[in-house]
């Protein structure tokens, strides 16, 4: 179906359906595979005791987290109800997770602000959120229009630059640690050939912020406490009555005060 603006768009569980079958395909396995290098490589340098995954696939992506307690987020009523909720209304206390990782999600949701809002309050202090996403600003950017005409499911998402999403993320608290990015090619099998070792491709070692994928992670600051200093009465018990200053040197006699009655009427 269109939207008003002339967008291609397609209900929330056909959408999620359609993407689905695209990356069981060779051009969506092949960037799958490139994305789980990356996150093979990164994932087990943070710890912590929960790790989150939301994602459009439903395969997992956190195999080589040291975490023990890993879990995903169900967002199709297909998927197993072991946590079934919408990743804009998570179902978690504040400050509960150590590790959120978000797997294209942002460029498919039409409030991906909101997103960012639940990651950041169920995030704990000094916790990582793992973002990965496609990029507006590559050779995939530029094929989007011609997507879009062909009412191709991957091209109907949003897709977000990286530098828009850093902004969000420092606005809630986050401060980036890195920004990978990966998928130099065309969107065509096999154009930039071989790339399931990631370690040895132009990803690895050139790291151009014009790949077709990018891979951000932030970490969750803790605001600083600022000790506010009580505030002292300098007022004496006597109310309004201040104390006399005293005439400079020793030898000085204090001050008298000499009352003079009122005149007489007379």
């Amino acid at each position: 179906m269109k939207s008003e603006s002339g967008r291609y768009h397609l209900e929330q569980n056909e959408l999620i359906e359609a993407l689905r079958e695209w990356f069981q395909s060779p051009l969506g396995e092949q960037v799958s595979e490139t994305q789980n290098a990356i996150l093979e490589q990164l994932l087990p340098g943070y710890f912590g005791y929960h790790l989150l995954q939301m994602s459009i696939q439903s395969g997992v992506l956190y195999e080589s987290s040291p975490i023990r307690h890993k879990f995903k987020l169900d967002i199709h009523p297909a998927d197993s109800a072991y946590c079934a909720a919408s990743p804009a209304a998570l179902p978690f206390a504040n400050d509960s997770v150590d590790v959120v990782l978000m797997h294209h999600l942002l460029e498919y949701s039409n409030n991906p602000q909101q997103l960012l809002r639940e990651v950041s309050r169920v995030s704990l202090p000094m916790g990582h959120v793992v973002i990965v996403g496609f990029n507006p600003h590559s050779l995939w950017g530029l094929c989007k229009p011609l997507g879009r005409l062909r009412k191709h499911p991957l091209w109907s998402g949003n897709f977000i630059r990286p530098g828009r999403v850093m902004d969000w993320l420092n606005l809630l608290n986050f401060k980036i640690d890195r920004a990978q990015y990966c998928t130099y090619g065309l969107p065509v099998v096999g154009y930039s050939g071989q790339k399931a070792d990631y370690s040895n491709g132009l990803s690895r070692n050139a790291n151009l912020p014009f790949g077709a994928v990018y891979v951000i992670v932030a970490r969750k600051q803790v605001g600083t406490l600022t000790p506010i200093k009580p505030v002292w009465k300098t007022q004496t018990s006597f109310g309004r009555l201040a104390a006399v200053r005293p005439l400079a040197g020793r030898n000085a006699s204090p001050r008298t005060i000499r009352v003079i009655p009122p005149e007489s009427k007379n």
